[in-house]
C-alpha cells in the first residue's frame, strides 16, 4: 500500500528547485548590468541616444538646457539675469506681448521682502516687526486675491503667472519707499509715490492685457488699482 505522499507524485511530473549554490544549474538570469542612460535613450529601432536624449527644448521654468549637472553658481547667475531682465521690462515696458511669460517667484519675493524691510525701517522701533509682517502679508494676500478675481472673471492666465506679474510690478513701489527712507520730506515723497503707483498700475494692466477679459476688463482693473494704491498710501503715511 502506497503512502499518502506517493499517491500524488509521479516520476514524470517531478520537479527540481535550482539551488543558488549549485554551479551546474542551467537556469540563466538576465543581465542587469549596463548604462541606465543608454537603456533610457534607446528607441524602438535599438539605437541609443545616451543621456543627451533626456534634454528637452520645453523644460519647465523656461530652461532650454539640462541644469542638473551644471555648477550651482551658473544656475544662480542665470536666475539673477532673468530677474534683472524682467525688472527692466517692468520699469521700461517695451515688447509687452511676450513679457513675463516664463514666470518665477524669485523676483516677486525679492521685491516683497525689500519693500517690507524698508517700511520696517521707516516705522518706529516698537512697530517695526508689525509693519514688516503687515506689508509682507498685504502684498502676498493682495496678489492672490487679485489673481483669483481675474481667474473668476474668466481670464486666460495662469495663477502663478499673474502672481509673478503683480510681484514684479511692485518694483517701482520699492524704489519709492527707498526714496522716502532717504528723503523724509513730504514734498519729495508724495510725487515720487504718485508716479510709482501710476507706473505699477500701468505696467500690471499692460502685462495682464492678454487675459482676454473682453467686457469684464474694468472689474479686473479696479482691484489692481486698489492694491497698488493701498501700498502707496502706506508708504506716504509712514
Amino acid at each position: 500500500m502506497m503512502s499518502r505522499p506517493e499517491q500524488f507524485i509521479d516520476e514524470d511530473d517531478s520537479f527540481a528547485i535550482d539551488s543558488p549554490f549549485d554551479s551546474n544549474t542551467a537556469t540563466k538570469r538576465p543581465d542587469l548590468s549596463g548604462s541606465i542612460g543608454g537603456r533610457l535613450g534607446s528607441g524602438a529601432g535599438g539605437s541609443s541616444a545616451g543621456p543627451q536624449s533626456l534634454t528637452s527644448n520645453t523644460l519647465p521654468g523656461g530652461y532650454h538646457t539640462n541644469t542638473l549637472d551644471e555648477p550651482i553658481l551658473t544656475t544662480i547667475g542665470r536666475d539673477f539675469s532673468k530677474v534683472g531682465r524682467k525688472t527692466v521690462q517692468v520699469l521700461y515696458p517695451k515688447g509687452r506681448n511676450d513679457a513675463l511669460q516664463e514666470w518665477d517667484l524669485w523676483g516677486p519675493l525679492f521685491f516683497c521682502l525689500s519693500l517690507a524691510i524698508i517700511m520696517s525701517f521707516l516705522a518706529p522701533d516698537q512697530q517695526a516687526s508689525a509693519v514688516f509682517t503687515g506689508v509682507f502679508a498685504l502684498v502676498c494676500i493682495g496678489s492672490c486675491v487679485v489673481t483669483l478675481n481675474c481667474k473668476l472673471l474668466g481670464g486666460h492666465v495662469s495663477f502663478f503667472q499673474s502672481v509673478c506679474t503683480l510681484g514684479y510690478c511692485i518694483s517701482p513701489m520699492a524704489v519709492a519707499s527707498l526714496v522716502t527712507l532717504l528723503a523724509h520730506r513730504i514734498f519729495v515723497t508724495l510725487p515720487v509715490v504718485a508716479v510709482a503707483v501710476g507706473w505699477s498700475i500701468s505696467a500690471a494692466i499692460g502685462f495682464l492685457a492678454g487675459a482676454q477679459l473682453a467686457n469684464r476688463r474694468l472689474l479686473a482693473v479696479y482691484p489692481i488699482c486698489l492694491f497698488y494704491i493701498c501700498i502707496g498710501w502706506i508708504i506716504i503715511i509712514s
